[in-house]
C-alpha cells in the first residue's frame, strides 16, 4: 500500500493548490523515511487539516475522484476510501482532546510552514510531529487501539530525531498535559520490543503490553498511572463502548428490511410482515446454536464413556492377573478330585508296578500258547 498511498497523496496535494485551499498535512507517507526501506513501515491513512469553509470544495473534487464518504467516528472529520483500502481523512480542528496540546495547535493553517515547492501546503515541524504523534497514541489507548506498529513508528522516530532536537520544549509541554509517565511506559516497551535490555522495572510497561496485545482490555490500573487527567474520557469511552456493543447486538436481532429481503423475498410485497421474519430467522439461529451444542455434548459424552469402558476393562484384566496363580497350585497337588465313574485315581508309582505285572503276565501266557503249539504237533507227528 504504501506505493498506492504515495501516488495518492501527490494527486490530492495536487488539487489543494490547484483550487487554491490551505491544508496541513498531519500525518503522509513520509513515514516511510524513518525505516531502512519504505517497504517496512505501514501508511493506515493520510490526515489534513482544512478551514471548514472549503469542505465542500474538498468534498467535490474528492467525489469526483472516485472517493467514498464515510463518518469518522474516533474524530469530527471527513474520511474518504477507495479500492484498494486507501483512507484519506480532513480535519476542521486538531483532533487532540487534551486542553495542553490543543492549545499549542490552536490558530490558523497558515502559520505553519509552508511545504517545499507549494504555496498552499503546510507541514509540520519535528518538534510539532512529535508532540502530534504523542497525541495519536494517547487517543488510540483511550479508544482500545493502540498496537504494536504505533510503538515501532515511535521508536523509529525517535531514533531518526538524534540529539539536535529541542527535547526540552517537547518535554515542559508533555509535563502540562501530564503524558510523561505515558511517554516513558512506551519508551520502555519499545526498548524493551526492539533495543537492548535496561535495568529498569519493567511493571507498568508489561502492563501496558498485555493492553496492547489484549487489544484494548480494561485495566484501570495501568490508565491512573499512565493518564489520570484522562480518566473522565476514558470512563466515557468504556461506557460508551458498552452502548455500542448493544446497539450491534439489536442490529444482529433485528436486521433492516433490505437485508431481510435477501433471505424471506415474500418482504417485496408484504412489509408488514417483517417482525414475523424476524422471530423465524431468530428461531433458525437459536436451532442451529442449540444443535452445535448438543453435537458438542454427545461428542463429549462418548468420549467419557469410552474412557469409562477402558479403564474398567483395565480394572477387570488386573482382578484376572491376580487370581489366576493362587488356583493353579491348588488344581493339581492340594486336592484329590474323584471321576465321574467313582474310581479313585492311581499314583504314579502305582501306575508303574501295575503296567510291570501286565507285562510279565503277557510273557507268561505266551510261553503257554507256545508249549501247547509244540505238543499237539508231536502228537500228529506220531
Amino acid at each position: 500500500m504504501y506505493e498506492s498511498y504515495q501516488k495518492v497523496e501527490e494527486v490530492i496535494l495536487w488539487q489543494l493548490e490547484r483550487y487554491g485551499i490551505d491544508a496541513l498535512l498531519l500525518m503522509g507517507t513520509d513515514v516511510g523515511e524513518m525505516y531502512l526501506k519504505p517497504e517496512m513501515s505501514r501508511v493506515g491513512r493520510i490526515e489534513f487539516l482544512a478551514d471548514k469553509k472549503d469542505f465542500p470544495l474538498i468534498n467535490r473534487f474528492m467525489l469526483e475522484m472516485d472517493y467514498e464518504r464515510k463518518e469518522d467516528l474516533a474524530a469530527n472529520g471527513m474520511a474518504y476510501v477507495r479500492v484498494p483500502g486507501v483512507r484519506i481523512v480532513f480535519y476542521d480542528e486538531i483532533p487532540i482532546e487534551n486542553k495542553v496540546i490543543k492549545k499549542y495547535f490552536s490558530g490558523s493553517v497558515k502559520r505553519y510552514r509552508r511545504m517545499e515547492s507549494y504555496k498552499h501546503i503546510h507541514m509540520l515541524a519535528n518538534e510539532e510531529a512529535y508532540l502530534y504523534r504523542i497525541a495519536k497514541m494517547v487517543e488510540l489507548y483511550i479508544t482500545g487501539k493502540l498496537k504494536i506498529r504505533d510503538i515501532m513508528d515511535l521508536w523509529q522516530y525517535k531514533k531518526l530525531l538524534g540529539e539536535q532536537f529541542r527535547w526540552k520544549i517537547v518535554r515542559e509541554y508533555l509535563e502540562k498535559a501530564v503524558w510523561m509517565e505515558f511517554v516513558r511506559q512506551t519508551e520502555l516497551l519499545a526498548t524493551l520490543w526492539f533495543g537492548e535490555d535496561v535495568e529498569e522495572q519493567y511493571g507498568l510497561a508489561l502492563e501496558l503490553e498485555e493492553y496492547i496485545i489484549s487489544r484494548g482490555r480494561e485495566n484501570k490500573h495501568l490508565d491512573e498511572a499512565l493518564l489520570p487527567c484522562e480518566k473522565i474520557r476514558l470512563d466515557f469511552y468504556w461506557r460508551n463502548r458498552d452502548k455500542e456493543w448493544s446497539l450491534k447486538k439489536q442490529a444482529w436481532l433485528f436486521p433492516s428490511r433490505e437485508y431481510m429481503v435477501q433471505f424471506f423475498p415474500i418482504l417485496e410485497k408484504y412489509p408488514f410482515l417483517l417482525a414475523f421474519c424476524w422471530i423465524i430467522r431468530n428461531f433458525r439461529f437459536m436451532k442451529r446454536i442449540c444443535m452445535s451444542k448438543c453435537k458438542r455434548m454427545k461428542f463429549r459424552i462418548r468420549i467419557r464413556l469410552s474412557d469409562m469402558k477402558e479403564k474398567l476393562k483395565g480394572m477387570m484384566n488386573r482382578d484376572n492377573q491376580e487370581k489366576t496363580p493362587e488356583q493353579l497350585p491348588g488344581d493339581g497337588s492340594g486336592e484329590i478330585a474323584g471321576d465321574s465313574s467313582g474310581e479313585i485315581p492311581q499314583t504314579v508309582e502305582q501306575e508303574a508296578k501295575s503296567d510291570e505285572n501286565g507285562s510279565m503276565d503277557d510273557a507268561a501266557n505266551l510261553d503257554e500258547t507256545e508249549g501247547e503249539k509244540k505238543v499237539e504237533e508231536f502228537e500228529d507227528q506220531s
